[in-house]
């Protein structure tokens, strides 16, 4: 009982980390470091759709078919904090805490990595690309989860830049990626 608890305050802390970095880091610069947050996040900038609630839309199919692929306690895990991070988006308020891109790249990119890093200790997702590797992981094998990963994320951040035509923005977003992956390896590593 005692390890179900930590692994939802550890869950909990991950999804508020998430919100962190999207309010007070990556919404201001138009920031979109892979993901799904980051995805959605290029998406609101398109629709105006509220970002919490595009990330749920994305969030919610890849869930029932992870709950299927990779278990029921995973996927118990995993609908906590694929619900709870757009709550927790949405109630974290907007905030420019720096004025300055590189910065906010650099700080979002830390939050988000500890915060995957945090789910993949607790054996969960974020609810995001991180789902759709480990499914294309089950059927290739030979293909590890952070290379998938990347490609994944490194295509949305590219993205980023075919609808913001914002080069600048596609590097500091790119650069986020790289300090989010870095800090899913330390996280990870010291959370074992």
């Amino acid at each position: 009982m005692k390890e179900k608890i930590t692994d939802f305050v550890m869950l909990s802390i991950a999804c508020i980390l998430t919100a962190f970095a999207v309010r007070f880091f990556f919404s201001p610069f138009l920031l979109t470091p892979g993901g799904i947050t980051g995805l959605s996040i290029s998406v609101s900038t398109i629709t105006n759709i509220p970002v919490d609630i595009i990330s749920l839309s994305i969030s919610i199919p890849l869930l029932i078919i992870s709950t299927l692929v990779l278990g029921k306690s995973f996927g118990i895990k995993t609908l906590y904090i694929t619900l709870l991070t757009p709550v927790c988006i949405r109630l974290v308020p907007s905030l420019t805490i720096t004025s300055n891109t590189l910065i906010a790249s650099v700080l979002g990119g830390i939050l988000v990595g500890v915060s995957i890093g945090l789910a993949l200790s607790r054996s969960a997702a974020t609810g995001g690309t991180d789902i759709i590797a480990l499914l294309i992981n089950k059927i290739f094998k030979k293909l590890d989860v952070p290379t998938i990963l990347f490609i994944l994320d490194i295509s949305i951040v590219l993205s980023s830049w075919a609808i913001s035509k914002d080069f600048k923005t596609s590097i500091y977003s790119a650069l986020s990626l790289l300090v989010i992956m870095q800090s899913i390896k330390i996280s990870t590593k010291l959370l074992k």
